[in-house]
């Protein structure tokens, strides 16, 4: 797939740095999903007419990716009409590029308009980068933030940090079963009285149990949850990390 000159000086320059094009799906969705955590706009090319735009993505869903806040906005009545476009993106050590994508699908959630496009079946890549995550306040961390694993049993545990693609919390008391690397968990509840509450499915992606004090430490991934959810999830990031230093 040979990249068009025009996005290829978007590229970093950097000759430490390898290019390599992901086409296992999994692979192409952690891609993006950096950019839908640190809100990085992605820039649209229209192949016809030559018009670009820029666009974020507000979730990945399955084998979709979800486009909203288009700039500028005669750019929502270019998508509708479902033109081929190509994106990049780019930050600090990040770059992504796709061609041949099409909205297959419009929607909106509150009058806010956002865009189905199929995941891209090869994406080329640089070095992804995590999302900032940031220590609750202690004022909201002493005022009952708290998050639920539904796994069998349920566990409660309080929040350490958040960020927009993940949790770190500390669970108390004996835990049975215990948690495992990469274990899918169906329902997870952030609750943050007055501030936040919203519901998301999630993966174990590492912990640690001290056995002697009954504690468990660990860090979930929020994968899939209602656009809804998602914007607040995002408010919320916004609004603290103009008081809170990345943790």
């Amino acid at each position: 797939m040979a990249e068009p000159a025009r996005e290829a000086t978007e590229r970093p320059n950097s000759s430490s740095v390898d290019s390599r094009y992901l086409t296992k799906s999994d692979e192409v969705t952690r891609a993006i999903k950096v950019f839908r955590d640190q809100r990085l706009p992605l820039n649209l090319r229209f192949h016809e007419s030559n018009q670009a735009f820029t666009a974020k993505v507000l979730d990945v869903q399955g084998n979709d990716l979800l486009l909203e806040d288009v700039q500028p906005r005669d750019g929502l009545k270019v998508l509708r009409q479902r033109k081929t476009f190509s994106f990049a993106g780019r930050a600090d050590g990040i770059y992504i590029y796709s061609q041949e994508n099409q909205v297959h699908k419009t929607a909106s959630e509150r009058s806010l308009p956002f865009f189905h496009v199929r995941l891209p079946t090869c994406l080329l890549y640089q070095q992804r980068r995590r999302a900032a995550r940031f220590r609750l306040p202690l004022r909201v961390a002493t005022n009952g933030a708290s998050i639920t694993l539904f796994r069998g049993e349920p566990i409660v545990g309080h929040i350490i940090d958040i960020s927009a693609g993940g949790v770190r919390a500390e669970f108390q008391g004996p835990i049975s079963p215990m948690v495992d690397t990469d274990e899918e968990v169906p329902t997870i509840a952030i609750t943050i009285p007055n501030l936040l509450e919203l519901h998301s499915k999630g993966i174990i992606r590492h912990f640690n149990h001290n056995e002697a004090k009954q504690r468990l430490t660990c860090g979930v991934e929020l994968t899939e949850m209602h656009v809804t959810d998602r914007r607040r999830l995002e408010q919320f990031i916004q609004s603290i990390a103009k008081i809170s230093p990345p943790a």
